[in-house]
């Protein structure tokens, strides 16, 4: 049974009496000096804020941000010196992984060009990625252009869906290898690089055609009642490379499975492990599987999927006061945890928005943070929000499970990062609802008010450090990680800027104004 009140009582008590930071001038002395370098965002000269990533082994340059913005693409050092810029008519990044291996963090742009045929009423267009290293800029195309996919149902009008985007490159910290895939693949490829060009280090059937079937011994049949093992058109692969049992795998969702590859040249031993499910067992439902993936970090052999969406859905709606910016929140929501090593899965289902006529957009809506692992010895607990009849609910799981601990209502989790540099995380907590207000339908808003708590593993509680007036915490959207993905294409974080030895927490205020704030 979820302990509720203790949690309750928690928040509630912060709300009335927690130290008021940063505004008021009431902040911790930092445990230790940090160097600007040790943010996750810095502060450009026309005072916008670019996330960074860090670059290792080059003297002088220790983290590196990129910008798309006026047909250019810009990198620049933890200075805000702009390092180089190319030419480009792309807008969407993606990057991170270092394909060169020279500790430098590489980039993607995707680029669209008209072929001059509509779907529908909108132009059908090529997609090619243009991959970037990141200390010279040098631009490569490994990859061919490939044409939109023109869906027509009944009674729809026909779309066309982009087969190249940001979500293509998929990676890990236990190689500089990338696994690129189109979204809705037949053939997907593995990308090495040596003597400054890419090569091919492999490919795969995707689990979508009868290749599939035909190839690989340990393909399973699918859960749906069509007498294959691959479902066409499954959705585009959403993880990441990881180490399972000794051996770097590409592991990754798509539709109604997930499943384990080796990287190398095609075999019929290739597929390491597949394993179908469908969450709720619903076979009237399309065995979506977007939203956020993670490797465990205190259980490696543990993937995580947390299927809703990002946080950066309400904090959009907070600044609009509009329910408007992701209706659907990834249409089928649930968490899964993949036991990679056993070939195992723990599921548990939510919600599907199109019950009810469609009336179920929010209704056991699953909304994630960029960094929901609550660390401890061992597996990891999962902290997230679902939002369920009528208020959003704190979710904190039971260690590598998908069973919870605690249900805390009415607050929303933005996410959980280290604010000043001291080596424990800060949960950043907003209120949804107040104690004195009544019960209603009406709190799906957060309240511009946050607090910063520490967890205590030992007592399973949750302690106020300070709380933040007039904000919520100032989400962008930055690049995965070699441990975190996301159907997505990126994360959605809390961000930190370190400057003159101090760490703040970047904030927006309902006037919307971005502000930093120290603890």
């Amino acid at each position: 049974m979820p302990h509720r009140h203790l949690f309750r009582n928690l928040i509630a008590a912060a709300a009335t009496t927690g130290i008021v930071a940063g505004s008021l001038g009431v902040s911790a002395a930092p445990a230790h000096a940090v160097a600007p370098e040790d943010g996750t965002v810095i502060q450009l000269a026309d005072g916008s804020y670019l996330p960074i990533v860090p670059v290792t082994g080059h003297p002088g340059v220790a983290a590196v941000g990129y910008r798309v913005s006026g047909g250019q693409l810009r990198a620049y050092d933890q200075d805000g010196v702009q390092l180089w810029a190319r030419s480009t008519t792309g807008t969407q990044l993606s990057g991170g992984y270092d394909f060169d291996a020279d500790g430098w963090p590489d980039v993607a742009v995707t680029i669209s060009a008209n072929t001059g045929s509509t779907c529908g009423v909108s132009p059908l267009t090529t997609t090619t990625l243009h991959f970037y290293q990141g200390a010279t800029g040098t631009q490569h195309t490994p990859l061919s252009p490939m044409n939109d996919i023109c869906w027509s149902f009944p009674g729809t009008t026909p779309y066309p869906t982009h087969q190249w985007s940001e979500l293509a490159p998929l990676w890990g910290d236990e190689t500089s290898t990338l696994f690129t895939s189109p979204y809705y693949a037949t053939t997907s490829w593995y990308l090495g690089f040596g003597g400054g060009s890419f090569n091919t280090a492999g490919a795969l059937y995707y689990p979508s055609t009868s290749s599939y079937d035909s190839t690989y011994t340990n393909a399973q049949p699918n859960t749906y009642p069509t007498g294959t093992d691959y479902i066409q058109y499954a959705h585009v692969a959403n993880g990441l490379i990881t180490s399972v049992s000794g051996q770097n795998r590409a592991v990754f969702w798509t539709s109604g499975r997930v499943v384990q590859y080796s990287i190398g040249a095609l075999s019929s031993g290739q597929l390491v492990a597949d394993r179908p499910y469908l969450t709720g067992g619903r076979t009237d439902i399309a065995g979506r599987n977007y939203g956020l993936v993670g490797v465990d970090p205190g259980s490696p052999n543990s993937v995580v999927l947390l299927s809703g969406t990002s946080n950066y859905s309400l904090y959009q709606d907070a600044i609009t006061g509009t329910q408007s910016y992701d209706q659907w929140g990834g249409i089928e929501r649930h968490v899964s945890v993949y036991n990679a090593a056993a070939n195992t899965v723990d599921d548990r289902f939510f919600s599907y928005a199109h019950d009810a006529s469609d009336g179920h957009k929010y209704q056991n809506r699953v909304s994630y943070p960029a960094h929901p692992f609550v660390q401890r010895s061992g597996a990891s607990r999962l902290a997230y929000n679902v939002f369920r009849d009528g208020r959003w609910r704190l979710h904190v799981s039971q260690p590598g499970s998908t069973a919870s601990l605690y249900e805390l209502d009415d607050v929303f989790l933005w996410d959980i990062v280290d604010v000043d540099g001291d080596g424990t995380q800060e949960w950043l907590i907003s209120p949804t609802r107040n104690a004195g207000d009544p019960l209603g339908p009406a709190y799906y808003f957060p309240k511009w008010q946050t607090g910063a708590y520490h967890w205590n593993e030992s007592a399973l509680t949750l302690t106020s450090i300070a709380t933040f007036t007039d904000a919520i915490p100032y989400l962008q959207r930055t690049f995965t990680t070699a441990n975190t993905t996301s159907s997505d294409g990126s994360l959605a974080a809390a961000h930190v800027v370190a400057d003159g030895g101090v760490r703040e927490l970047l904030v927006r205020t309902s006037s919307g104004a971005v502000q930093r704030r120290t603890l």
